[in-house]
């Protein structure tokens, strides 16, 4: 009775052992990053026609938060790509920038929390260049610049 008992625990041990998918085992970091690079997670929310500096703005994860201010992904994708790395002294690998922005459409302000510079395999070379983003953590929404394309685009066309 006794090997009746350990062999029917081995064998459950066992079951459960082969019955684990590979769903139990973590994402890998990678993974993780296309699939929020995703393209069919952003929405176009704008674009700046500039012939050397033009580009599209993509955005994910839209939310107010509880200051009434919207927070936001935003996906910066340069139209012609050679003007854009010369304009703003980006690297020659570059093929966009992501910024976690913070807008307040009340107040006319832009909060740039997190500024990435990648290249086509989502791959992050850095943070960029000062020119990509604000000299304060809060700075006021400057005429012709990409922070201004971004709060047109959230608090005028939205």
């Amino acid at each position: 009775m006794r090997k009746l008992i350990v062999l029917l625990g081995v064998a459950l041990c066992v079951g459960s052992v082969l019955g684990q998918t590979k769903s139990a085992v973590p994402t890998k970091t990678e993974d993780v990053r296309a699939e929020f690079m995703n393209a069919k997670y952003w929405s176009k929310i704008g674009e700046q026609e500039d012939p050397l500096k033009g580009f599209t703005l993509y955005s994910r994860n839209l939310l107010p938060n509880p200051d009434g201010q919207i927070e936001f992904w935003v996906k910066i994708v340069p139209s012609n790509l050679e003007h854009f790395k010369k304009a703003y002294e980006l690297d020659t690998n570059s093929a966009y920038i992501l910024h976690y922005a913070t807008v307040d459409c009340s107040k006319n302000f832009l909060l740039l929390e997190r500024t990435g510079v990648y290249d086509s395999g989502n791959v992050r070379l850095g943070a960029g260049p000062p020119g990509l983003t604000p000299k304060s953590a809060r700075d006021r929404v400057k005429p012709g610049s990409i922070g201004a394309e971004i709060f047109h685009s959230v608090c005028i066309k939205l």
